[in-house]
């Protein structure tokens, strides 16, 4: 199994996008990013737009790659609308449109939709599922918490197992917070665990108490099930203290033998917070 980032926080912008190969397919996770509109009340800068046109077109081109589409949710630094028709003749997996939702993503579902028919282009949802190629096993959590409450809709977390390896993408489920999402890791039983890690940098407005719980079950995960490798991104690499926050969870990785690393140090790359760079950008060059 190989495993590539092809986007996220600590590559420049805000993404899960994840490319993986097997010896019966390829699949791409969430293909889509996105810049924070304001980060410090302040507009993303003209190095980040320039790194997202960058990745866009990097995702946009490994789109050509892919035997299989899989959305965990819809916001659009996960999938872009745009790029529907490019779905032809792959198989399409979606976190279920009409169900376990809320409002503003139930919206943007439906217009995603309307473009897959436009394009004749059909999709599987994805919730709870397990598909198998060859010696390629795909499974599907329940719905999950977006976040610590339902009313921020619901995700899907994509298991990937082959040959004895088993590679968990896990978008925004915040730690995890949730104990389904904690439930589901554990019955996955992964080597390789990819996961967004709270929104520290929201800090109360996240809730103390559910980063808190976060950083308890990122500890228990890697003390328990002591996977090769745990990679924290996503939301937790837009806090420029992230590291602070996730000594804990480092040490544990010490103490049980696992990698605990970002998507850009998994891939062998220094870390690019541009988002969270945003301010010190800014005090540099009042008008980047």
């Amino acid at each position: 199994m190989k495993i590539e980032f092809l986007a996220a926080e600590s590559l420049g912008v805000r993404s899960m996008a994840t490319l993986v190969r097997t010896k019966d397919l390829t699949l791409l996770i969430d293909p889509g990013a996105a810049l924070g509109p304001k980060r410090y009340g302040l507009p993303p800068d003209q190095i980040e737009w320039n790194r997202l046109r960058e990745t866009k077109k990097e995702i946009k081109n490994r789109l050509k790659e892919a035997d299989i589409i899989i959305i965990t949710h819809y916001h659009y630094d996960h999938y872009d609308p745009e790029w529907a028709p490019l779905f032809k003749g792959k198989r399409v997996y979606l976190k279920d449109p009409e169900r376990n939702i809320n409002r503003n993503q139930a919206m943007r579902a439906k217009e995603l939709l309307k473009r897959l028919r436009a394009a004749h282009i059909s999709w599987e949802v994805a919730e709870e599922g397990k598909v198998i190629f060859g010696e390629t096993e795909l499974c599907f959590s329940p719905p999950l918490n977006h976040g610590p409450e339902r009313r921020f809709g619901t995700v899907v977390s994509v298991l990937v197992k082959e040959a004895g390896e088993a590679f968990l993408h896990s978008s925004d489920v915040s730690g995890p917070v949730q104990k389904e999402a904690l439930d589901f890791i554990y019955q996955a039983s992964p080597n390789i665990i990819y996961i967004d890690g709270p929104a520290t940098y929201l800090g109360e407005r996240f809730g103390l108490e559910a980063l808190s719980r976060a950083s308890k079950a990122l500890v228990q995960l890697v003390s328990e099930l002591r996977p090769e490798a745990l990679i924290l991104d996503h939301h937790l690499l837009r806090d420029l203290e992230w590291k602070r926050w996730a000594a804990p969870v480092f040490e544990a990785g010490q103490r049980f033998g696992t990698e605990v690393t970002t998507a850009a140090g998994f891939s062998g790359k220094e870390d690019l917070l541009l988002e969270a760079w945003r301010r010190d950008r800014y005090k540099k060059a009042p008008n980047p």
